[in-house]
């Protein structure tokens, strides 16, 4: 017996929740996402259980956190302990680059496509005889998985990638960098902020030791609550460079032989960011109900749509063309016309890019819809000629 279908989403009342795309085409979630209503409502939630009777009772209860966990792991797929609730990638990254133990000799391998977030945290290593090995980007501006491989040996302890490039939106083959990396006895750690919340791919089946997200763009939350992922490699290797309450598996101060908490809210320092948590869950919540299958369709033939348009406008696109290498990313090329310009110009039109690395990027969600494209396009090709005419 066939299997029914499921309905395709009401793409056009899903945008309504996003009261910005009335007045505004937002083609900039790579820098941050439009927050749907219901985030909104968490935080007056939020607000209004603390000048409740009860004075933030369940505000500023760790329940609400283990909830945040559970949802979390349920909408992007891995268990409830493999979730740190940190704040953001930064700090994921910091974790890992100060946990691990490092020797001199060792190396980090990474590429100079990643964004200065999965740049930075490496960087201090240096000073204690660890090598960073940055892989240059091709004429074409991508990384290949081959120049990564060739740079890999038996001394590399990470080697650390962006799911989803901020630049160019090249989208990494997580399955060969998995088997580079356990080819040498060495951590994958992906910066996934780009893609999780955009790509139907659970955080278990990554293959990647470590994923670390902020919240703030395709899950469509806050800054200050995102995400850090860990496999079991990546628990037993990185000791948390930092202690507090909720640190350790006993919260009895006399202990003398104290053991680390199971799972990775060992990671998880001082009071947590009860505010942003229960956006983070909410906002979880919203993109679960409409399911990562049915936004990864809706983002792919938008952004198809979109590279189809520049290409009839001989406007150059430098995203790679197949969508197994790709995501809600479109780079393009601006000639003589500043990036920085267009993205001024496109703004007084009420239209939201971003000007990077001197490119012009679109970053696409299924909140957008086709006239976005549309108008999107046909108003760069307008701006590209009067600034070159």
């Amino acid at each position: 017996m066939p299997v029914p279908h499921s309905p395709a989403p009401d793409w056009a009342a899903l945008r309504a929740e996003f009261p910005a795309t009335a007045t505004t085409v937002y083609l900039d979630t790579a820098r941050k996402a439009l927050l749907p209503r219901c985030a909104g409502a968490a935080a007056q939630d939020w607000f209004a259980d603390i000048a409740s009777p009860e004075a933030g009772a369940t505000a500023f209860a760790m329940g609400g956190v283990t909830r945040t966990r559970e949802t979390v792991g349920r909408v992007f797929g891995a268990a409830p302990e493999t979730i740190g609730l940190v704040r953001n990638t930064s700090e994921a990254m910091n974790i890992v680059a100060t946990g691990l133990d490092w020797r001199e000799g060792d190396n980090v391998v990474l590429s100079a496509a990643e964004h200065e977030n999965n740049t930075f945290p490496w960087r201090p290593l240096a000073r204690r005889g660890v090598e960073l090995r940055i892989v240059p980007e091709g004429p074409d501006g991508v990384v290949s998985t081959d120049a990564l491989r060739a740079a890999v040996d038996a001394r590399t302890r990470v080697l650390t990638v962006a799911w989803l490039s901020y630049g160019t939106g090249q989208r990494a083959d997580l399955d060969a960098l998995a088997d580079i990396a356990r080819a040498q006895d060495a951590l994958l750690v992906v910066d996934a902020i780009q893609a999780l919340g955009v790509i139907d791919r659970r955080l278990d089946a990554m293959g990647a030791d470590v994923v670390a997200a902020g919240g703030h763009k395709a899950q469509l939350s806050v800054t200050g609550a995102g995400l850090m992922h860990l496999g079991p490699r990546a628990l037993e290797r990185i000791t948390p460079p930092f202690a507090a309450k909720y640190s350790f598996d006993t919260l009895d101060r006399t202990v003398a032989d104290l053991h680390w908490a199971p799972g990775a809210r060992r990671f998880e320092y001082g009071n947590p960011n009860f505010l942003g948590l229960a956006i983070q869950r909410r906002s979880a919540e919203f993109v679960g109900s409409i399911g990562l299958s049915a936004i990864e369709t809706r983002v792919r033939d938008l952004t198809t749509l979109l590279i189809e348009t520049l290409d009839l406008a001989h406007i150059p696109v430098r995203t790679p063309r197949l969508w197994s290498e790709r995501g809600g990313i479109v780079s393009l090329e601006t000639g003589r016309v500043s990036a920085d310009a267009l993205e001024a110009a496109l703004a007084e039109d009420g239209i939201r890019v971003a000007s990077k690395d001197g490119h012009l990027r679109a970053a696409i969600h299924f909140y957008n819809n086709e006239e976005d494209v549309t108008r999107f396009a046909d108003r760069l090709l307008h701006h590209l000629r009067r600034l070159t005419a």
